[in-house]
C-alpha cells in the first residue's frame, strides 16, 4: 500500500513537472511579450517581451519597476502607489496603450493584465502584442478618408458612407437627408485676415457642427467652407428641418478668431432620400444646389431642394460662363456719376460704375451679375480691368482737352487682399500716364477692419504713390475707431441706405449726422450717396455734409454724356438751410 501510494506521489509529481515545463515552454515561445510583476516589480518575462522592451538579456529588466515600461498607467510618482496598489493599477481589461523600451522609444500595443499566483506569491501577469503596424494602416485609412485639418469625413468617405444608408433604407423604406453648409462670410474673413485665421474658423465651424448632431450622424468637409452632413431620418430622432435650424442658430453665434470677434452664418441646403434622388451623388448635387438657393434669397438660412432650384442654378451657371465671356469679349462698360460739393454745387468727381452690355442677354444690372463675380472669383480680373479702363478714360479726356476731376473705383476684397495690389494700381497710372491725385479707391468699411494693420500699410503705400483713398458704404460694417483714425483716407461714404430714410427715419437721421460729425472730427470729407429728393439734400447741407452723389443731380452716365457733361460743368442750384432761414 505504502509503495503504491509513493508511486502515485511521483507520478502525480512527474506529471505537475512535465505539465509545468510544457506551460513554461509555451510562454517562453509564446509570439505576445508576457511577463509578471509581484508588488511592482518585474520577476518574469518571455523572449518575445525581451525583444518588444529592446532588451538583450531579462538582467536587464528583473526587478525593475513594471511603472516605467508603461507609463500610461499611473497618474502620480512612485512614492505615491504602495505595492499592492501598483499590482491593482496592471489589472485590467485589454486594451490599448504605448509602452516604453529600454532606448525610451514608444511602441503601441495591445494589453491585457489579471491576478495569478507566481512562485507562490500574489501577482500581475500581463500580455501584449505590438499593433503599431496596424495602427500605422489605421491611420493610413484616416488619412484618405479624413480631411487633415478638421479631422471630419472628406468627401470620397462621405459618399461611401450615404451609399450604404441608401442601401440601408431602400431595404427598409426609410428616408434620409443631406444638408449641404456653407459658410457666408468665410472668404471675406479668409482674405483679410489670412488663411491660418481662414483654418482656425473651419476647425471651429467642424466642432460647431459635431456638436450639433448624433453620433450615428456623418458630418464631412468637401473643401473650402463647404460642409455636408449625413442626417438620419428615423423614428424619434429630430428632424432634418430641425437639426439645419440648430446648426443655422448655433453658426450665428459670435467666435473669437485670434483675439477678434467675427459674426458669420451658414447657408444650409437640404435634400431628401428617396424625394429628392435615389443615388449618393444626385443628393449631394441637390443638397448643394438648394444651398446656393438659401444664399440668394437672403431671408432663410435652410431651404430644401425643389426642381425649380435646377433651372435656377442652369441660369446661374449661363451668367458665370457669360462673365467669362465678357472679359474676353470686352462687354464691359464703365459708366460715370458725378460727385457734386456742396458748397460751390460743382461737380468735384466722378465713380466709375461697372456696367455689362451683354449681346445675349441685354443690358445685365450690377446686382445680378456682381455676386456671382465675387463668388467665382473673377472680380479680381474684372476689377483690374475697371481699374486700367478708368486710367485709359481720363488719358483720352486729357488728351481731347476735357476739364477732368478724380475718378472713383471700387475695390472688391479679394483684390486688395493681394500682395502685389498696389504694384498693379501703380502700373495702370503708369501705363497711361495718369496723375494719381485723379484716382480715388474706394475700399469697404468691412475690407479695411479685417486686417487692420496690413490695410493701414497698404493704404499707406498707396498714398505714398499719391492717390485718394475712400471707405465706402460706411455704416454697414463693424468699424474699430481706433484703426479708424490712423486710416490714411480722406473721405467717409455714407451708405445709401441711410440716406434713402434720412428725411423720414430718425434713426437714420441719427446715424447721417453722426457720420458727418465723424469725418469732421478726423479732418475727413463727408459724401452721401443716393441722394434722390430735395428734402434729403436740405437736410443733409443742414448737416455740414460735404458732398452728395446721386439721381437728384445725375444718373450713372455712358462716357460720352459724362464726358460731355465734363466740357458743359453744370452745377448744383444752392438749397439754403432753413434752420439758417428761420433764425
Amino acid at each position: 500500500m505504502l509503495e503504491q501510494k509513493s508511486r502515485e506521489l511521483y507520478e502525480k509529481n512527474q506529471f505537475l513537472q512535465e505539465s509545468e515545463l510544457r506551460y513554461r515552454n509555451l510562454v517562453e515561445l509564446a509570439p505576445d511579450a508576457i511577463w509578471i510583476h509581484c508588488e511592482g516589480r518585474i520577476t518574469f518575462l518571455n523572449q518575445a517581451a525581451l525583444r518588444l522592451f529592446g532588451a538583450t538579456s531579462a538582467d536587464q529588466l528583473l526587478g525593475t519597476l513594471a511603472m516605467e515600461r508603461v507609463p500610461e498607467l499611473f497618474h502620480a510618482a512612485v512614492e505615491a502607489w504602495t505595492p499592492m496598489e501598483l499590482d491593482k493599477v496592471h489589472q485590467r481589461p485589454r486594451s490599448e496603450l504605448r509602452l516604453l523600451r529600454l532606448d525610451g522609444k514608444p511602441v503601441d500595443v495591445e494589453f491585457f493584465g489579471c491576478s495569478i499566483r507566481f512562485n507562490n506569491r500574489d501577482s500581475v501577469m500581463h500580455a501584449a502584442h505590438d499593433v503599431t503596424e496596424r495602427l500605422q494602416q489605421v491611420a493610413i485609412r484616416h488619412r484618405a478618408t479624413h480631411d487633415e485639418l478638421t479631422g471630419l469625413a472628406n468627401r470620397a468617405y462621405f459618399l461611401e458612407r450615404l451609399g450604404e444608408e441608401i442601401g440601408k433604407a431602400r431595404c427598409t423604406g426609410t428616408s434620409l437627408a443631406v444638408a449641404f453648409v456653407d459658410l457666408d462670410k468665410f472668404k471675406q474673413i479668409n482674405d483679410t485676415r489670412g488663411h491660418a485665421v481662414g483654418d482656425e474658423l473651419l476647425r471651429i465651424v467642424a466642432s460647431v457642427l459635431r456638436s450639433c448632431v448624433r453620433d450615428s450622424d456623418t458630418v464631412a468637409r468637401l473643401g473650402g467652407d463647404e460642409f455636408v452632413l449625413l442626417l438620419d431620418s428615423a423614428q424619434g430622432h429630430p428632424t432634418p428641418a430641425v437639426l439645419a435650424q440648430r446648426i443655422s442658430e448655433k453658426l450665428a453665434e459670435p467666435v473669437m478668431l485670434s483675439g477678434q470677434q467675427h459674426i458669420i452664418s451658414g447657408s444650409i441646403g437640404l435634400s431628401i432620400y428617396p424625394d429628392d434622388g435615389l443615388h449618393a451623388e444626385e443628393l449631394l448635387r441637390h443638397a448643394d444646389i438648394a444651398m446656393y438657393h438659401c444664399k440668394g434669397q437672403r431671408c432663410s438660412n435652410v431651404q430644401f431642394f425643389t426642381p425649380d432650384m435646377q433651372r435656377r442654378l442652369d441660369a446661374r451657371v449661363t451668367l458665370e460662363q457669360g462673365l467669362l465671356r465678357a472679359l474676353q469679349r470686352e462687354e464691359f462698360v464703365l459708366h460715370f456719376q458725378p460727385q457734386v460739393d456742396l458748397r460751390s454745387g460743382g461737380i468735384v468727381g466722378l465713380e466709375a460704375l461697372l456696367r455689362w452690355q451683354s449681346p445675349e442677354l441685354g443690358l445685365v444690372p450690377p446686382m445680378e451679375f456682381i455676386p456671382v463675380a465675387e463668388e467665382s472669383n473673377l472680380i479680381v480680373d474684372i476689377g483690374k480691368w475697371v481699374l486700367e479702363k478708368a486710367c485709359a478714360t481720363l488719358r483720352e479726356w486729357q488728351d481731347a482737352g476735357v476739364p477732368v476731376v478724380p475718378v472713383a473705383v471700387n475695390i472688391a476684397a479679394s483684390q486688395f487682399a493681394r500682395q502685389d495690389f498696389d504694384t498693379t494700381v501703380e502700373d495702370a497710372l503708369g501705363r497711361f500716364g495718369v496723375d494719381p491725385g485723379m484716382l480715388e479707391l474706394e475700399l469697404t468699411e468691412s475690407l479695411s477692419m479685417g486686417d487692420p494693420m496690413g490695410s493701414i500699410a497698404l493704404m499707406q503705400r498707396l498714398r505714398a504713390i499719391g492717390i485718394n483713398l475712400a471707405i465706402d458704404d460706411f455704416g454697414t460694417g463693424y468699424s474699430n475707431l481706433s484703426y479708424l483714425k490712423r486710416f490714411p483716407v480722406d473721405r467717409l461714404k455714407i451708405d445709401k441706405s441711410f440716406t434713402s430714410g434720412l428725411a423720414t427715419n430718425t434713426e437714420d437721421h441719427a446715424i447721417v449726422t453722426a457720420v458727418i460729425s465723424l469725418a469732421h472730427s478726423l479732418g475727413l470729407k463727408a459724401i452721401a450717396e443716393g441722394v434722390e429728393t430735395e428734402d434729403q439734400l436740405r437736410l443733409l447741407v443742414a448737416e455740414g455734409c460735404d458732398e452728395i452723389q446721386g439721381y437728384i443731380f445725375s444718373r450713372p452716365l455712358p462716357e460720352p454724356a459724362a464726358r460731355e457733361m465734363l466740357l458743359q460743368r453744370p452745377t448744383l442750384p444752392f438749397i439754403p438751410d432753413k434752420s439758417r432761414d428761420a433764425g
